[in-house]
């Protein structure tokens, strides 16, 4: 009896197994496969130009430090500071030059002294030989008084060379700026001493042309022609982009760092740019004509590999499909795919990172275009910048033109009143405020309660059915809650009337 009813339990055991084993099952096949959301798109192609990006400092054309040439002495006045523009030739120091003051002049005395002798010299020497003629005189007298008027000369010869180094030393202690520029260092004042090889007084640089410097790793050296186009990006001006030529470019590599000099000039006929200033220089070294560009959003890159995620539509269902790419030109938020897709296939610009292979996708168009090259787009679509749009943004429309405005973002195409509140209400530019209708003076009528309501009501109802079916129309159009009272009494209207 105890087998038996260990049987029966066993039997019903296994039954329930099955019958729920069977019932997960199907509910189980009953649960449908959840799909994922992205954006997705072409690549874009265009004309891309390989650069080589480095960074760039700014220096003046011509700088020089002001300082004693050939003097020694104690700093009397320094009249120009920092920011100060000179001229050419422009006193900007002084020097005490008392020393070289008494120089000149004990050397202006020596000059009156030697030029009396020197005379005197030569007056006897031409007495001397009147009476030669006579044989009158020794010629011994005659070639001592020639050997001193000789000397009397050289010594006045002597004097003068001594007036005139006294008198340029006295002309170094006025300093002058040596062209036309701003004062852009001052590290002396009045009462330190100077010497030459010493601390400078002052820097001059002329800013008119300033050039940008850029140092270039020797793997690149071979790359940079004189002449090459550059773009330069300075950090003080963002949004301007100075578009130059290699000027010079160096004939050796630094010994230290072992990079080429290169140097770009830029105009700067406004002294807008200052030495010192840094930036970037992208140097273009070559073009890659119908480049595919994809966003680093669309990339994954695992150790030497690429690969990016397209959409699969052969199964029926958009699915997400692995392709591995090779990668070409980096320009900072895009990059040049060499291989692996083609241009006209559907790439997962946004969400990339929440699919795998074979991931069954809700797609989404993708509008993000690159920033710094909107208006060379070749799309009819209005491309926008490289933020991600979110969910409830309009779609992108098109001007007709292909550009983009100034701050690339995506135009929108008349989205409703509800959803332009921080925007505009049309795509006419009209501010949400404005676009709302104003409701006319019946629906203001109306609004009121009471008596009011009553003869608005009694009033509409003699005009008329037709009159009556247009105020309906124009009550369900307004927007206020006052437009909807009047949606009600006009409804009554047509009613009393019959």
């Amino acid at each position: 009896m105890q087998d038996l009813c260990r049987t029966l339990l066993l039997g019903v055991w296994i039954a329930c197994v099955t019958v729920l084993g069977g019932l997960g099952c199907t509910e189980a096949e009953t649960i449908e496969e959840a799909s994922v959301r992205v954006e997705a798109g072409p690549p874009w192609v265009r004309d891309v130009e390989v650069t080589l990006p480095y960074p760039v400092e700014l220096e003046a054309d011509e700088a020089v430090s002001i300082m004693p040439v050939a003097i020694s002495g104690r700093l009397q006045r320094v009249l120009v500071d920092v920011g100060d523009k000179v001229e050419s030739g422009a006193l900007v120091a002084l020097v005490d030059c008392r020393e070289y003051t008494a120089q000149r002049t004990q050397a202006q005395t020596s000059i009156s002294r030697w030029e009396a002798q020197v005379d005197e010299a030569r007056s006897r020497l031409d007495r001397l030989l009147a009476m030669d003629e006579g044989k009158l005189v020794a010629p011994a007298e005659i070639d001592r008084a020639q050997a001193e008027a000789r000397i009397a000369e050289a010594q006045l010869e002597d004097a003068r060379a001594k007036l005139a180094e006294a008198s340029q030393r006295q002309g170094y202690c006025s300093l002058r700026a040596p062209f036309d520029g701003y004062v852009v260092k001052r590290t002396l004042d009045p009462g330190a001493m100077v010497r030459p090889g010493g601390a400078p007084i002052l820097k001059i640089a002329k800013t008119r042309q300033v050039r940008a410097v850029a140092s270039i790793v020797e793997r690149d050296a071979p790359k940079v022609p004189v002449g090459a186009e550059v773009d330069v990006a300075l950090n003080a001006f963002p949004d301007q982009i100075l578009r130059a030529q290699v000027t010079r470019v160096g004939r050796s590599l630094d010994e230290e760092t072992r990079t080429l000099r290169v140097e770009i000039d830029l105009p700067n006929t406004e002294a807008d740019y200052l030495p010192g200033m840094t930036g970037r220089a992208a140097i273009v070294i070559g073009k890659r004509p119908n480049a595919v560009l994809v966003p680093v959003t669309a990339v994954s890159i695992l150790e030497e590999s690429a690969y990016v995620y397209v959409v699969d539509e052969s199964t029926g269902k958009p699915r997400a499909k692995r392709a591995e790419v090779e990668l070409g030109v980096d320009l900072g938020d895009w990059l040049e795919v060499l291989s692996g897709i083609e241009a006209d296939q559907q790439v997962i610009m946004v969400g990339r990172e929440l699919v795998t292979e074979g991931t069954w996708l809700e797609v989404k168009e993708a509008v993000i275009r690159p920033r710094a090259t909107q208006k060379e787009a070749p799309s009819t679509k209005e491309p926008r910048s490289n933020e991600i749009e979110e969910d409830t943004a309009p779609a992108a429309a098109t001007d007709g033109s292909g550009d983009t405005d100034t701050d690339g973002a995506a135009a929108e195409t008349a989205p409703p009143a509800e959803s332009a509140g921080e925007g505009e209400a049309d795509g006419e530019g009209i501010p949400a405020e404005e676009a709302v209708e104003e409701p006319p003076a019946e629906d203001k009528a109306a609004k009121k309660r009471g008596g009011k309501a009553k003869k608005a009501k009694k009033d509409k109802g003699a005009e008329g059915d037709g009159k009556a079916a247009k105020g309906d129309k124009g009550a369900k159009s307004s927007g206020s809650s006052g437009g909807d009272a009047k949606a009600d009494a006009s409804a009554k209207s047509p009613e009393k009337s019959n």
